[in-house]
């Protein structure tokens, strides 16, 4: 008889131009929201009042939970993130759907796994497109046979940053100041200037899988204790959430990520780790909307290692260092296990007082 059990794809299984669906459509309820917040702690108005907005990173997380079967069942990390956007508002009610397109394949020359670069287009029911990212992860591979992209990789061209006047709008309502607690408008931040979000919190087992099984992510690293020595692997969109819950300090009149340049996940974190988080200003655009502008954020988050209280005793941590064994690279410090690079969008001061 045959083995009906899905044990998911391996390397060699995916091919250039293949597209997948991915299964398990979910109709996002209050609940999911009242969940993400109890698990994250995140307090960003918008997405906790009576318009019944769905929080962009519940949005992200639904989808891409919806890839782990098709994509990342047998992955060994998720490795980073380009030219992702969210296109339209997405409602308590709506049922989301997504489809994926393998445009790279990378195998490494360990010959045991090979990194799989993926296009992903998500949908509400009635066809409009909400979200779309490019992710690119590695995946263990079903022998140590060599594949074409081996030696002849095919890597995508990747857009380093989502132009700000591409940015989708679709702001209704804008929140007051008394509403976020907070004082910064748009016009408050400048380029160059660094937030400390001094909210630290430490991981658990229970938290992490909670959320991670929350959003149908069942990718195998983030729950086998056992073939994971003991140590399973906290999900990266975890790690995600928490940093911008964290960044809420700082940034509270913010309307929610808008589009994601690039990110990395660039060490690993596990239950035990104490996640903080910290803020450079890249930019400020003023959009065609006059009531709002947008800040290129640098959100980077460390392990075990408080950069603010760095800083307090003078110090200033630095996100790259030296490569100990290439001359002349760079590579993250060992205590960055995320860098991300996103436009966030926030009203402009006129705006608030009108």
């Amino acid at each position: 008889m045959t083995q009906k059990g899905w044990i998911g794809y391996f390397f060699e299984d995916f091919h250039l131009g293949m597209k997948l669906q991915g299964p398990t459509p979910r109709t996002l309820t209050d609940g999911e929201t009242s969940l993400y917040i109890a698990l994250t702690g995140d307090r960003t108005p918008r997405f906790c009042g009576p318009q019944r907005l769905v929080h962009p990173l519940i949005i992200f997380h639904t989808v891409f939970g919806q890839t782990v079967r098709q994509i990342s069942l047998n992955a060994r990390a998720n490795l980073g993130y380009a030219d992702m956007r969210w296109m339209a508002p997405v409602h308590v009610g709506d049922t989301l759907s997504i489809q994926m397109e393998i445009i790279g394949l990378k195998e490494n020359s360990s010959r045991d796994t090979g990194i799989v670069y993926v296009k992903n287009v998500a949908y509400k029911q009635d066809g409009t497109e909400v979200m779309r990212f490019t992710r690119w992860v590695m995946v263990r591979k079903r022998s140590d046979a060599p594949t074409p992209y081996l030696d002849a990789p095919e890597i995508p061209k990747l857009p380093k940053v989502v132009p700000p006047e591409e940015l989708s709008l679709f702001e209704e309502h804008l929140p007051t100041l008394n509403s976020c607690g907070g004082r910064w408008s748009f016009d408050d931040y400048v380029a160059g200037e660094r937030i400390f979000h001094f909210d630290g919190m430490t991981m658990n087992d229970s938290d992490h899988m909670s959320f991670t099984r929350l959003f149908q992510n069942s990718a195998k690293v983030h729950f086998d204790s056992h073939k994971m020595n003991g140590r399973p692997l906290l999900y990266g969109g975890l790690t995600i959430s928490h940093g911008y819950a964290q960044a809420f300090n700082g940034l509270e009149m913010r309307l929610g990520i808008r589009a994601l340049n690039s990110g990395v996940h660039a060490n690993p974190t596990y239950s035990g780790d104490t996640l903080y988080t910290f803020t450079d200003v890249l930019e400020t655009v003023s959009l065609t909307d006059p009531n709002l502008g947008a800040l290129r954020l640098r959100m980077v988050v460390t392990k075990d290692l408080d950069a603010a209280a760095l800083a307090e005793q003078g110090e200033t941590f630095s996100i790259m260092q030296e490569h100990p064994k290439k001359p002349g690279k760079k590579q993250h410090h060992p205590q960055v296990v995320l860098d991300l690079d996103y436009w966030e969008v926030l009203p402009r001061r006129a705006a608030l007082l009108a």
